[in-house]
């Protein structure tokens, strides 16, 4: 009689199909739930700042750039409430520039460095000179309102084209760049109600540009006074 062969099952082939799958379901979900544990410990303020900085790389608004590098930085809860409060005068800041449609003369963003506005010397100075016009008090007053009780240290810095200057008053553009900053730092303590002990001046002549100072342009944007507020 023929014997009949006896198939044996030596294990082989792996495991199922399906267990793939899930095995990177499973994989998603322990991702998942690691991020939810590392937002719930997020400094919100700055959480806030990467929503919005995103919604504005989708096209959905412009308002700062991202501050993802930055979200690892942990901050007291007094600085929290310090950084909240330049927040939401910040939005309001920018809300009453675009009212006055001075969106090309005042820039506002939030940098690795701290919060910068950068207000275009048109609409602060004459030509040459580092005397106030009018028009900039407005501006100059929000601006202090939005720092005066928010900011840790304010160093405000002025900034010329590359055009040589030299008149009776001003003898290069580094005297003229510091004295564009020390009269905007003496209106904020006289005007705007900013403690001095937060304040600092400084001038950079030329020597840091924000573009090529390559045509008409590009020299209006250089001329220019920056506020950098920080935190203590």
């Amino acid at each position: 009689m023929a014997r009949k062969k006896v198939q044996q099952n030596d294990g082989g082939g792996g495991a199922p199909g399906w267990m793939a799958t899930y095995a990177d379901l499973m994989s998603l979900l322990l991702c998942f739930f690691v991020l939810l544990v590392a937002f719930s410990n997020m400094d919100q303020i700055k959480f806030a700042m990467a929503a919005n900085s995103l919604k504005g790389a989708l096209g959905v608004m412009k308002r700062y750039p991202s501050q993802l590098n930055n979200l690892a930085i942990e901050v007291t809860s007094s600085q929290a409430d310090q950084r909240k409060g330049i927040y939401e005068s910040v939005f309001e800041l920018q809300d009453k520039i675009a009212e006055m449609g001075l969106e090309d003369q005042v820039h506002v963003e939030f940098t690795e460095n701290g919060l910068l506005i950068q207000m275009g010397d048109k609409i602060l100075f004459d030509v040459g000179k580092a005397n106030l016009r009018p028009e900039a008090y407005p501006v100059l007053d929000l601006v202090g309102r939005t720092i005066r009780t928010k900011a840790g240290e304010v160093l405000v810095s002025g900034h010329t084209d590359n055009i040589p200057i030299n008149t009776a008053e001003f003898q290069s553009n580094w005297e003229l760049s510091s004295a564009r900053a020390l009269i905007v730092v003496k209106y904020m303590i006289d005007k705007a109600g900013v403690p001095p002990t937060i304040l600092g001046a400084t001038g950079y002549s030329e020597f840091r540009p924000v573009a090529p100072n390559d045509n008409a342009v590009n020299r209006q944007r250089n001329r220019r006074v920056e506020f950098l507020v920080t935190w203590r």
